[in-house]
């Protein structure tokens, strides 16, 4: 018994969010519009096209580019799992708004914060002066 909880409390699922971001993909041979229907950091659930399972694709959405790999194929949708996890980008706010209702930065108030929070920021870098990095 201790041992299936320890199990359980390792393999959490992410919660799945409902949304609704056309996107484009781009694979090997093709290119073609999709829609994900439900996302989390870690992979989502696109309609409107149909891969195979293993294919490795691009989606690109606002000039984000995210890779992904095929996990799974039905027709007409599609699971798909991040080489990388979401962790900034507009997928990633478009996510974080969806789940909590409220922009990136933005206060419980409705106030938006002077600054962004740090794990706002490009890659952990603060930048200082018009664009420069900091020493």
């Amino acid at each position: 018994m201790a041992t299936q909880a320890l199990l359980e409390g390792q393999i959490q699922r992410q919660r799945r969010t409902e949304v609704d971001i056309p996107v484009t993909l781009t694979t090997v041979l093709d290119s073609m519009d999709a829609t994900i229907a439900d996302l989390t950091e870690q992979g989502a659930l696109l309609k409107g096209c149909t891969l195979e399972a293993g294919a490795r694709v691009q989606i690109d959405y606002l000039g984000q580019t995210i890779y992904a790999q095929c996990r799974w194929a039905e027709v007409d949708r599609t699971g798909v799992q991040f080489v990388y996890p979401l962790a900034e980008g507009p997928l990633f706010e478009r996510l974080l708004t969806k789940r909590t209702g409220r922009l990136p930065g933005e206060t419980p108030g409705g106030t938006v914060m002077p600054f962004p929070p740090a794990h706002a920021r490009s890659f952990g870098r603060a930048l200082s002066g018009f664009g420069r990095r900091a020493g």
